[in-house]
């Protein structure tokens, strides 16, 4: 019979650290540099409140790709968010369903069927300086963050 090895207190201790640093390291607003002469951040799984703070305290106009469930909840918690959003691309939707007081304040809505779609459609939204905000929430927030990344690395040249 074979003896199973029990973790010490301080083993225990520094894996939950561990997990717990890279469950903040996902879930917080992520700075990958510049793109096109844009500021780009990532956010997976936004808290919808400290999102529309977060967008509002940018220095410049937003371009926003995500999915369809970010994007209606914050513009309906908080519908002056489209002053400071110059453009919104979806990455999970062709089909976009917002209020018409969200759309009619929005300068350019797209929507697509997967974030290297969208990310096309980013370079037709003119507004320089600018900020490039990815969000992803739900089950596929991890699939469509790595794409964005890949997508990120090749453009970036790294």
């Amino acid at each position: 019979m074979e003896k199973q090895r029990t973790l010490s207190r301080e083993e225990l201790l520094l894996g939950a650290r561990k997990e717990s640093l890279s469950r903040i390291n996902q879930t917080s607003l992520r700075s990958h540099g510049k793109l096109w002469g844009m500021d780009v951040f990532s956010w997976i799984h936004p808290n919808v409140t400290t999102l529309n703070t977060t967008i509002i305290s940018f220095p410049f106009p937003v371009k926003w790709v995500s999915n369809k469930v970010d994007v209606v909840n914050a513009l309906d918690q908080q519908s002056d968010l489209c002053a400071k959003v110059a453009a919104v691309f979806l990455f999970d939707s062709s089909v976009f369903s917002l209020k018409d007081e969200h759309v009619l304040n929005l300068k350019y809505c797209v929507g697509t069927t997967c974030v290297t779609e969208a990310m096309n459609m980013v370079k037709i939204a003119g507004e320089s300086p600018s900020i490039l905000l990815f969000t992803a929430s739900g089950d596929s927030a991890e699939s469509a963050n790595f794409e964005f990344e890949q997508i990120l690395k090749v453009l970036q040249g790294k």
